[in-house]
């Protein structure tokens, strides 16, 4: 059975690997060292914050990670992508937002194009501020009802 849930503590360990192993294979661009640099910093936070797994069988194959409309970060892990779960983690927060943000690397074509096919519209581009590398400032506004 597939189930959106809160995140719980005992969640971490899950949701680090699939946060670690997805940055690693999706930005081949950016050094792996960034991502262990990074680790510790990302797991003190993703407790403290409004965190969403998607769960089969049990099993935690995703997540997305929200602060105040801003989208901090949604993952999948590699063999369950493909399948809706990223466009079902997003349907489910915006549930709960009629305006939403986040920042994708332009290198990062899969995403891109993921967001622009779920309506989102590219704002800015600006460089990274710690690693250079160009990213996107989208977001989606829902349409409102006639």
């Amino acid at each position: 059975m597939d189930i959106i849930r809160k995140f719980y503590d005992m969640d971490l360990k899950k949701v680090m690997q699939i946060w670690y192993d997805g940055n690693c294979e999706v930005h081949d661009f950016i050094p792996i060292s960034y991502w262990d640099r990074s680790y510790g910093y990302v797991s003190r936070l993703i407790p403290k914050s409004e965190v969403y797994v998607y769960e089969i069988d049990g099993l935690i194959v995703g997540f997305i990670g929200v602060d105040e409309g801003y989208i901090e970060g949604l993952f999948v892990h590699k063999d369950y992508r493909g399948l809706g779960i990223g466009t079902k983690l997003i349907a489910y927060v915006l549930q709960y937002y009629d305006f939403i943000e986040l920042d994708v690397f332009e290198k990062n074509y899969g995403a891109v194009c993921f967001y622009e096919n779920r309506n989102f519209q590219k704002l800015r581009s600006l460089p990274h501020e710690d690693l250079g590398e160009i990213e996107y400032r989208m977001c989606y506004r829902k349409k409102k009802e006639e």
